[in-house]
């Protein structure tokens, strides 16, 4: 299995991620994280730059629907080439970076008012929509996968279940549209990781933090890790895993620790 984290576009994160033995990197987009959303290049130089001095690789990107794209709303034919004029214009600027995945989380773009009587399946519908009309299309054209991320409820009413995203990524017709998961998310909902076994063809990324505190894993914090790569594993899983949680300490020794039983528990799943 490769393991990367998610880095923002910190050059000097980086260098301690090569130099610890992990085998790629993975950024945000948008700001405060990433620079590509607000087109500050003199950032993004940087970041690239120690991707290059590394020989890392930025395999994986994070961004979201289309914030002009209003998932409970009508959509005018006009609302959807705003939509891909947008997500074409920051896409198109992670063309240098190496990726082969993009991550669509993000709750607050797909959010909608649920005290307003709309209807959910039109919402997966619309999400469907844009995916077929605006993401996956855009992403073909720069031979990215499309995974879609499920959120814990308090981030967003949608996607929160694995299957919901199989169910839109289905719905979308689009064969480069799949989905991930993430540990993190997963057991907030209590969702049945069992259940992988049925989306193996489906689940293309993996995301992992501790769930108490949304923190970088280590050996012996009371998380069933073991219940999370085994599942993987009767998957099929044959994707990567980035690490995406807080630090605790100082970075350098939080990430060896993290890296280490992380690659434990995925040899002991055979990943």
């Amino acid at each position: 299995m490769r393991i990367g984290a998610c880095v923002g576009m910190n050059p000097n994160a980086v260098k301690i991620l090569k130099k610890l033995g992990f085998d790629y990197v993975e950024t945000h987009l948008w700001e405060p994280y990433g620079a590509v959303t607000s087109g500050d290049q003199a950032k993004i130089e940087a970041y690239l730059a120690a991707l290059e001095e590394t020989g890392l690789k930025c395999e994986v990107s994070a961004y979201a629907f289309p914030g002009q794209y209003n998932p409970a709303g009508k959509q005018t034919r006009d609302d959807i080439e705003r939509a891909r004029e947008q997500f074409y214009d920051v896409i198109s600027r992670t063309r240098f970076m190496g990726n082969q995945i993009l991550v669509i989380g993000a709750g607050g773009v797909r959010n909608y008012p649920t005290d307003k009587g709309y209807d959910v399946n039109n919402v997966y519908e619309q999400l469907a929509e844009v995916c077929a009309e605006v993401i996956s299309p855009v992403a073909a054209e720069f031979e990215l996968t499309v995974a879609l991320e499920g959120l814990q409820k308090p981030e967003s009413p949608t996607l929160n279940l694995t299957e919901q995203s199989v169910w839109v990524a289905r719905a979308s017709g689009k064969d480069n549209t799949k989905v991930m998961v993430d540990f993190f998310h997963v057991s907030v909902e209590g969702e049945d990781m069992s259940k992988f076994a049925e989306f193996g063809d489906y689940i293309v990324h993996a995301h992992i933090a501790n769930p108490k505190g949304r923190i970088m894993p280590v050996e012996g914090d009371g998380a069933d890790y073991p219940a999370f790569f085994g599942n993987l594993a009767k998957a099929g899983y044959k994707g990567r895993l980035s690490l995406e949680g807080g630090i605790q300490g100082e970075y350098e020794p939080t990430m060896r620790a993290a890296l280490a039983e992380m690659r434990r528990q995925a040899q002991l799943a055979g990943l």
